[in-house]
């Protein structure tokens, strides 16, 4: 990777570790970064202490780091929120009337946010379409969102059935607009479907070595084939706008979610 295709930050900026991350798009007006898990893009109160881009990307820029005069923006701004514990497009409006153009339209419900996970398998056949709208509402104690149709916001995730595994496991694509806190974790909790390793909403642990391969022996067999919750945003898209003349943003599985997908015999071409 050369440094015209991704951009640095040196400890401790996103933590005790330097990273390059991956730019995945480009325009006079914003950037997407490719985002790993572990760290946020913008400050959130249930997220105290974790870094984020927009921090760091504002940091460096004011230091004048190269990679970031090179851009030409005037300052950062993400244009949403994604938690640190999903992977994927960060995107930032790189002057604040982009900023503001591209929170508007993403207020306006006109982004399509494409987030892929995996659950265990109900039974439905790949290529069912499922739908949650419940509105959704911080808990009163606990940093997650529940469904409340008293309180709540309104929120709507359509959902598609990728691939199913002989061992049980499914992957699924959720397509949102306005992506609020967790919606994709918690309306697919709603469905009775949560994510592998987002113990936060009663997901599934994701299995260990022995129990995909019961006959196999040998050290390591009883470790877990994956650490964290099972949720890249892998697919954004702009519609055409003062900004872009309609822009599909792709990011690619980390190592990680791509292996676990090969353990798990779940297929994710063309996603």
């Amino acid at each position: 990777m050369t440094k015209e295709t991704a951009i640095g930050f040196p400890p401790p900026l996103l933590g005790e570790l330097p990273l390059r991350l991956p730019i995945l798009a480009e325009t006079e007006a914003w950037l997407a970064l490719d985002k790993p898990e572990g760290i946020g893009i913008r400050e959130h109160l249930w997220d105290v202490g974790v870094p984020n881009l927009d921090t760091a990307l504002n940091s460096q820029l004011r230091q004048g780091k190269p990679e970031l005069l090179r851009t030409k923006a005037s300052t950062f701004g993400s244009v949403y929120y994604l938690e640190p514990e999903a992977s994927g497009i960060a995107l930032f409006g790189k002057n604040r009337k982009a900023i503001a153009d591209l929170r508007n339209v993403y207020g306006s419900g006109h982004l399509e946010c494409g987030f892929l996970f995996v659950a265990r398998h109900r039974g439905e056949k790949v290529g069912v379409e499922l739908s949650a709208d419940a509105p959704l509402l911080p808990h009163h104690t606990k940093l997650k969102m529940v469904p409340s149709t008293a309180k709540g916001k309104k929120a709507s995730t359509a959902f598609h059935l990728i691939s199913i595994s002989a061992s049980g496991w499914a992957l699924w694509k959720a397509i949102v607009g306005f992506i609020r806190p967790h919606q994709a974790r918690a309306h697919a909790a709603v469905l009775g479907r949560p994510v592998l390793g987002d113990a936060l909403y009663e997901g599934p642990m994701a299995p260990t070595l022995a129990d995909l391969q019961p006959k196999k022996r040998g050290p390591g067999m009883s470790a877990s084939i994956f650490e964290g919750v099972a949720l890249h945003l892998n697919e954004v898209v702009i519609p055409a706008c003062d900004l872009a003349a309609g822009v599909r943003i792709r990011a690619p599985l980390s190592r990680r979610f791509a292996v676990l997908l090969q353990y798990l015999g779940l297929m994710a071409q063309d996603v």
